[in-house]
């Protein structure tokens, strides 16, 4: 067997059908399809049990473990070389098997692989993911470095590093969690390419939840994993990293956050964890990108930004231009 596709599924019913017609519309056809039923309280279960297809089987959990709990189960059972993860409201694009099958084959040292994710019903918005090992892993302390949804895992890394969704972790976050496990003992690598349609809304495992709190709690966790040691005046200011404010920023929340950038740097200059270029070029990106939301809170941190080195686009000046249109950068109150 050579790829076995691990499908967890909770009150994903509405979405089921499409979901399960893309799998077995694959190019690629060497699998079994692991579906796994996380005691789900709509009809999930009768969907599944309704197709007779001989490569699927069902298993029932009497008990709900959460999206990697059930995902876990799934990938326990499986028998194929490769694991293929799918979520169950979302559509494969019908080469996504072909080409992370042919991607594994080619390179025994990547263990796990995935691509960008598109937004379904929008083809121009894409999720990217960096492609390249050491990019990937560069972005660690960030965020994913792989799109959970479009995952291909080498099977025999998994079992033999004992990498594992563990029971006990949040329902948010545990894909986080288990790349920072599997960045330890495998390569990484992405495919320029949509593998997904992706459905965002509220069937995401995300939707309605309180991001500061799950933001805090996930930088505790990769920064510990990772022997990062971070303060919780520096766990706020790290959400500026994705450009998530818990306040209304000021002034000094743009410097402490600059001198915040300059401390990993020295950091990981000391543990040698991420490629050295590799991790400079991703906190030049994050600190470009940074610009954008901030002229909407005011001339403070909008100046603050360019005192501290920040440089500004013909991209972000036309943007400057369309806030002080809109009437922006003159009453809204920051923090200082």
């Amino acid at each position: 067997m050579k790829a076995s596709v691990v499908l967890p599924v909770y009150n994903k019913a509405p979405f089921l059908r499409e979901c399960l017609d893309s799998i077995f519309a694959q190019s690629f056809r060497d699998y079994e399809l692991i579906a796994v039923d996380d005691a789900s309280t709509d009809d999930s279960l009768q969907v599944l049990r309704s197709i007779t297809d001989p490569r699927m089987r069902v298993i029932a959990l009497d008990h709900n473990l959460g999206p990697g709990g059930a995902a876990q189960r799934g990938i326990d059972a499986a028998n194929g070389e490769y694991i293929l993860r799918v979520d169950a409201d979302d559509v494969m694009l019908p080469g996504r098997f072909a080409g992370q099958v042919a991607l594994l084959d080619s390179d025994r040292t990547i263990g796990a692989c995935s691509g960008h994710l598109q937004l379904m019903n929008d083809p121009s918005i894409l999720y990217r993911v960096e492609l390249d090992d050491e990019d990937c892993k560069a972005g660690l302390l960030f965020g994913v470095p792989l799109n959970q949804p479009a995952c291909a895992y080498r099977r025999s890394v998994l079992v033999e590093h004992g990498v594992r969704y563990r029971d006990e972790w949040p329902r948010y976050g545990e894909d986080w969690m288990h790349q920072v496990q599997l960045s330890r003992v495998t390569r990484f690598k992405n495919q320029d390419e949509a593998l997904i349609l992706y459905r965002r809304g509220p069937s995401n495992s995300s939707y309605g939840r309180d991001r500061n709190a799950d933001l805090r709690f996930l930088y505790v966790h990769v920064f510990g994993e990772l022997g990062y040691p971070i303060t919780p005046d520096e766990l706020d200011i790290h959400s500026y990293c994705v450009r998530f404010f818990p306040e209304p920023p000021g002034a000094s929340h743009i410097r402490r956050y600059r001198n915040w950038l300059d401390k990993l740097v020295r950091l990981n200059d000391e543990r040698r964890t991420f490629d050295r270029n590799a991790f400079k070029r991703r906190l030049d990106r994050i600190w470009d990108e940074l610009y954008f939301p901030l002229p909407q809170y005011g001339w403070g941190p909008t100046w603050a930004y360019w005192w501290a080195g920040g440089k500004v686009s013909a991209k972000g000046l036309y943007y400057l231009i369309a806030t002080i249109a809109r009437g922006g950068l003159g009453e809204r109150r920051t923090a200082r």
